[in-house]
């Protein structure tokens, strides 16, 4: 058979022209989108807990949890009156988990010890349904994903002494996940675009690019040619069958600690851990092996020493650490063409200090407070991640050096100061007054760290009047959240391929007003 489909030419239909005029209403809370917009989360479970003495100094338990979520989101991404890209999607997941567990004291109760075996089963499907620009790619995602964890661990505290105590523990996990992507272009249109349609046609020469248009080996099918991996689907991107991944991982922990008095104890830990790896479910082009899309499990070893006090007859409670943190494999999500995919980026490490303090400064006065300083850093950049790349108007996409890059939602500091006063009234009920104030460093909101999607230095403030029934049963408030107003952004993507940079932004300054009701007190 010979394909004479022309090559792709163009939409008929006059459109609007793609540019920030068509897009920018000038209200960061408004678009002058036309399609569905929506968002729809379901969600029950529920968990039983059995506890029992099985011997004077050995304890048993078990936990046993099921949850399932349903969830649906309907989005217009282009922010036009047109239907360029109104993207849907719905996903549907269950889990269940059991954790045994045997607890209890030995060596003359200086040793107290948790151990047990845990399992977790985990399956669902995530449906994406991606048109572009109508009649360009129309992705059809149905993707299914399965994983069993099975865990055995142990966690000890031997107090050598009283001044002195040890902890030890680890935890061995055995992971399996199973991947099926069933990804598809409805349209065709890579094989319209190569003019080499329909998929089963053989087409020599294929008529696009340099004169004579591209060579195709005779009797090459297009769909070989093209690229798709399954000759009976030929609009799949993923190959046929399951994937798999399976790990097994064992993460230690040990620490020491050392109680300078009874209300000041400082300790040292270190610990390993690790985060599962698993496939990006959404492609651009087809792929012929499905480790193509893969992402391994990301690792973590970390090294942490601080201090736990109490103060002034227990009027102020300061709580201080540093640590020292290094990723490897880190895993970050990043745009590739034009599908959002999953990569082990790089290398990464972390150090920085938490200072946490509450204080009793008068009778119903109290005063939080809570710091953090972290300075993190890449050691190594995949270069075939292409970050940190920024777009410009004249250069087109621009690189820049891969070690320039910074981490995604990682502010270098944060600071929240939370003042409370509780006072009584004369019909026994009690009247609150709290406000916080939280100062966040700028930030980066993506891996690419697009400049439009950068977070500025943000102020918020929250403040709140709560009011206490003398029973305790009711509890009245009116309150505000974010009373400075400040707006940036919180999250966002880029997809040059589609032409655009899409964020979305923190609310604006609001009121609330509650009741609630405690029973059974």
């Amino acid at each position: 058979m010979n394909a004479a489909s022309p090559g792709y030419t163009g939409s008929p239909n006059p459109r609007i022209y793609w540019n920030r005029a068509a897009t920018d209403t000038g209200n960061i809370d408004t678009t002058y989108s036309t399609a569905p917009s929506f968002a729809k989360y379901d969600a029950f479970g529920g968990s039983i807990t059995l506890d029992s003495d099985l011997t004077q100094g050995l304890h048993f338990k078990s936990i046993t949890g099921y949850r399932q979520t349903k969830w649906n989101i309907g989005i217009d991404l282009d922010g036009t009156p047109e239907s360029i890209q109104e993207v849907t999607d719905t996903q549907h997941q269950f889990q269940v988990s059991e954790e045994l567990q045997l607890s209890g004291k030995l060596l003359e109760n200086k040793l107290d010890y948790v151990s047990g075996l845990y399992f977790f089963h985990e399956a669902g499907y995530v449906h994406d349904f991606v048109p572009f620009e109508g009649i360009l790619y129309i992705y059809d995602a149905a993707n299914d994903v399965d994983t069993k964890t099975y865990g055995a661990f142990i966690h000890a505290d031997y107090r050598l002494m009283d001044a002195i105590g040890f902890t030890f523990g680890g935890r061995y996990t055995w992971d399996r996940k199973t991947f099926t992507g069933g990804q598809e272009d409805l349209n065709g249109f890579s094989y319209k675009f190569l003019g080499c349609n329909p998929p089963n046609a053989v087409l020599n020469p294929v008529p696009f690019g340099p004169p004579g248009g591209i060579p195709n080996p005779a009797g090459l099918p297009c769909a070989v040619f093209v690229g798709f991996p399954d000759p009976a689907q030929p609009l799949r991107y993923f190959p046929p069958g399951e994937l798999s991944q399976n790990y097994n991982i064992f993460t230690p922990s040990v620490g020491a600690q050392y109680h300078i008095s009874p209300d000041v104890m400082a300790y040292l830990n270190w610990s390993k851990g690790f985060k599962a790896g698993g496939w990006s479910t959404r492609l651009s082009l087809p792929i012929a092996n499905g480790n193509d899309v893969a992402f391994k499990p990301e690792y973590s070893k970390t090294v942490e020493l601080g201090l736990k006090s109490e103060w002034l007859d227990r009027r102020l409670l300061a709580n201080a650490a540093v640590f020292y943190t290094n990723y490897d494999g880190i895993q970050l999500n990043v745009q590739t063409g034009a599908s959002p995919v999953y990569e082990n980026a790089g290398n990464a490490k972390m150090k920085g200090g938490e200072l946490e303090m509450q204080s009793l400064l008068a009778r119903g006065l109290t005063l939080n407070f809570a710091g953090a300083y972290i300075d993190a850093y890449y050691t190594y950049v995949n270069p075939a991640i292409g970050i940190p790349q920024y777009y410009d108007l004249n250069r087109g996409v621009v690189f820049l050096p891969p070690l320039s890059a910074r981490l995604p939602k990682t502010p270098k500091y944060k600071l929240t100061l939370g003042p409370t006063y509780d006072f009584g009234l004369s019909n026994q009920g009690k009247m609150r007054l709290a406000a916080d104030y939280t100062y966040t460093a700028e930030m980066w909101n993506d891996s690419l760290n697009t400049p439009q999607l950068s977070r500025p230095v943000t102020r918020n403030l929250n403040a709140s009047i709560h009011y206490f029934s003398p029973s305790g049963t009711y509890e009245f408030a009116l309150g505000g959240t974010n009373l400075t107003d400040d707006r940036y952004v919180t999250v966002g993507a880029v997809n040059y391929a589609a032409g655009e940079i899409q964020s979305g932004f923190n609310p604006p300054r609001e009121w609330y007003a509650t009741v609630r009701v405690s029973v059974g007190q």
